[in-house]
């Protein structure tokens, strides 16, 4: 009997095979006990939550230690995350658990096998796991993740389910009697019972994947015509000497791969796939940079690749972790989806350094002071060529809409000026002058016919030409700075998405919303510098 859904707003799912009632929200059966208060905390209120409570009373509904848990060889229950984990091999055992860690500690407590002993890694193989509750009820069950082709019409993805033996264990009976802990580990190096082959194809169908489809869309860090070949060519290379920076390109594929999933469980395997990866990814970054005090121009040329492997995938898991990866997942790997973390990331694509580093920023020189003064005057010579003839823009090579875009932009200082009035500090303002000038610079870049690569670079080139003041105004909310970067959103990064920067899907929106919610509500002139792109 299939799943019913049994709210207009989907959010609560009996599945009557298993007698589990799941929040679609939450990815998690509830308990009996637990449901009113479960449904005040969606803010589902008396009339409603009394009707859904009458029907849910209809169900047969099982306690948590009553519900049957899947065979090992069943598909993943919809609804409910999916995880990868360990079973023990030791005979009779089948102990599953979600991390080596409690692996380890399984080995040691159940079977005296200690770490360091050589022949550990025979003692597991790795799974694919799902648990109906959380907390003091978590059981972790095995389910077959079906097998996913390519889009790229590749070599089919293959995971290792293990032998179809009995797979299923009660982690609390073993003392794992903790919430679940979403965080996904490597598997071990080698296992005698499983063939290592599986793996292997898997690996090939993402980086077939990433050389045939995925590197066409993604920028390159100087001309854009340039992109397709230093992904292809140059980072691939590089990759192919370093274990760590592979994990890259396949996590990139992977998550890929993820967002042109229109499937659920398929997206989830691999949102999966790509959390490994990223892991393993980013450890190695991490020692890499460690390391290089003075280092080779070819480990250089891997640090940059990895610093620009790394502001690709954070974005992409922005893009990942609303809807598919439990936010737990990656802790500490990926930055917050703060405005902050959005420039340094993006920034960092073009100045590793950036990115990589703790402050996240850069100083103005006497140079880029100059630069910030040239560009200042240069955008107040053309808002007064456009208050003397009441329109801008007439000899600008772009579309239609560009062109609109543009002439809003170059008006914007004018408008500013009468909604905030006399300015405070000579340096705000010329700091902000000069973000407008070089926004209006880098449309010609953005909108011009190269598609995704000048897209991209006009995107970035204007996050480099601003003086780092307006970076710290726009740090410490100030209303003027917020407001030349809602342009800079809804133009350039906008225009990035539509072009086919999948990895930025959303992230227009994300840093307008954001921006909306530190413009005061009761200022209405301020509102309506940005009212139009927030809409």
């Amino acid at each position: 009997m299939p799943p019913i859904r049994l709210d207009a707003r989907d959010l609560l799912e009996h599945n009557a095979r298993y007698g589990v009632l799941i929040c679609r929200e939450c990815r998690y059966a509830i308990q009996k006990s637990a449901l009113r208060s479960h449904l005040l905390r969606h803010k589902i209120f008396r009339g409603e939550r009394q009707r859904l409570l009458s029907s849910i009373a209809q169900l047969d509904l099982l306690e948590p230690h009553h519900v049957p848990l899947p065979d090992p060889t069943s598909p993943p229950i919809d609804g409910l995350p999916i995880s990868s984990g360990y079973c023990c091999t030791a005979t009779g055992c089948a102990h599953l658990c979600a991390t080596a860690k409690r692996m380890r500690r399984h080995w040691s407590e159940c079977h005296d096998l200690k770490e360091t002993s050589p022949n550990s890694s025979s003692f597991a193989r790795p799974v694919t796991l799902q648990t109906f509750f959380r907390g003091t009820k978590l059981r972790y069950f095995e389910v077959a993740v079906p097998p996913v082709v390519n889009t790229a019409g590749g070599i089919p993805l293959v995971t290792n389910t293990g032998d179809g033996g009995e797979s299923r264990h009660d982690e609390q009976n073993c003392g794992e009697d903790g919430p679940i802990e979403p965080r996904v580990s490597a598997p071990p190096k080698t296992s005698p019972t499983v063939s290592p082959i599986g793996a292997d194809l898997e690996m090939l169908t993402y980086f077939h994947h990433f050389t045939t489809t995925t590197s066409l869309t993604l920028p390159g860090a100087e001309h854009p015509q340039s992109a397709t070949h230093y992904w292809q060519v140059n980072v691939v290379h590089q990759a192919l000497q370093r274990q760590w920076l592979m994990c890259g390109l396949l996590a990139i594929s992977a998550g890929h791969l993820a967002a042109l999933a229109d499937e659920t469980t398929i997206k989830q395997v691999h949102c999966v796939r790509f959390a490994q990866f990223l892991r393993t990814f980013s450890i190695g970054l991490e020692e890499t940079e460690r390391g290089l005090d003075a280092v080779s121009t070819v480990a250089k040329e891997a640090k940059k690749a990895g610093g620009q492997i790394m502001c690709v995938l954070r974005c992409a898991y922005w893009v990942l972790a609303g809807s598919m990866l439990d936010q737990g997942t990656l802790t500490g790997l990926a930055a917050p989806l703060h405005i902050q973390s959005i420039l340094t990331t993006i920034r960092g694509f073009s100045t590793p350094d950036l990115l990589l580093s703790a402050a996240g920023t850069l100083s103005d020189g006497a140079e880029r002071q100059e630069a910030t003064f040239t560009q200042a005057m240069r955008v107040l010579e053309e808002v007064r060529g456009t208050s003397e003839t009441g329109h801008a823009g007439d000899a600008s090579p772009l579309n239609n809409t560009a062109s609109a875009l543009f002439n809003r932009t170059l008006t914007l200082p004018y408008r500013m000026a009468e909604t905030f009035g006399k300015p405070e500090s000579a340096e705000d303002v010329l700091a902000t002058l000069s973000a407008i000038a070089a926004l209006v610079e880098c449309s010609y870049i953005s909108f011009s016919p190269s598609g995704v690569g000048g897209a991209w670079l006009g995107m970035v080139t204007w996050l480099n030409k601003v003086p780092e003041h307006f970076i710290y105004l726009v740090g410490s909310h100030n209303l003027a700075a917020l407001v030349v970067l809602a342009h800079w959103a809804a133009f350039l990064v906008k225009r990035a998405e539509h072009c086919g920067c999948w990895f930025l899907s959303g992230l227009t929106k994300s840093i307008l919303l954001q921006i909306a919610e530190r413009l005061p509500p009761d200022n209405h002139a301020v509102q309506s510098l940005v009212e139009d792109l927030i809409a």
